[in-house]
């Protein structure tokens, strides 16, 4: 049940399940198993021309990955303004997108089709479940900046929830690459907490997006260094 909740409230697939997010926050990395799935089941029946893969980050973002690029992008107009931190979170309410925010999002397409064609199916899978457990890592960590609002409605995190959540990571503890690209991936991750906590004061819905595709991303291109 819990699962279930974790899925309606990170995608856009119709569960009919009336959880409190705070409940289901644990379960997060299970919405990565989903999104990674989908784009190893385009990929094994499809290939990988450049067609597909625009294709398939398309499909994708869609069903799971819209609101978190979403708070990317008004993460990245309101942390690259010179406004101060009051005027920065009435940037991410307001959700208008910005010449910083178009600029942010090109170049993570950009990075984010080139390295998801190079990356194999375990690394997809890692990171995109590593996204969603990055959500749960920071919100654990964190405070809200704002106590309104989706990103006020998952905290407190509670230990029990971390910990679940890391459950979901076991599979890929047996490939040491994959390990040291996602300690690459908790390390960016960490580096976004400490940032929001100067410019704003804490996190909100917006940033904890932002964490989920931040998350992604520097797994892959942590693994694509690593050979």
């Amino acid at each position: 049940m819990k699962i279930l909740g974790a899925i309606g409230f990170l995608s856009r697939i119709p569960v009919k399940v009336n959880i409190d997010p705070s409940k289901v926050v644990g379960d997060f990395p299970a919405v990565g198993y989903l999104s990674g799935g989908l784009y190893i089941f385009i990929f094994y029946l499809m290939g990988r021309s450049w067609p597909i893969i625009v294709g398939a980050i398309f499909i994708n973002y869609l069903i799971f990955n819209a609101f978190h690029f979403d708070g990317l992008l008004d993460t990245a107009d309101a942390f690259l303004s010179q406004k101060d931190r009051q005027k920065k979170l009435e940037i991410m309410k307001m959700g208008n997108s910005g010449p910083m925010a178009i600029l942010t999002g090109v170049l993570y397409m950009m990075i984010f089709a080139f390295v998801l064609e190079k990356s194999s199916f375990i690394t997809i899978l890692a990171a995109s479940v590593f996204g969603r457990y990055a959500m749960v890592f920071v919100a654990y960590i964190s405070k809200p900046a704002r106590h309104e609002g989706l990103g006020a409605s998952i905290f407190p995190v509670k230990l029990s929830s971390l910990i679940r959540s890391s459950v979901y990571l076991i599979p890929f503890l047996f490939f040491p690459k994959i390990v040291l690209s996602l300690l690459v991936g908790l390390a960016c991750v960490t580096g976004l907490k400490f940032l929001s906590n100067r410019l704003i004061g804490g996190f909100t819905g917006d940033t904890l997006g932002a964490t989920e595709e931040i998350g992604v991303i520097s797994v892959m291109i942590g693994r694509f260094f690593l050979g």
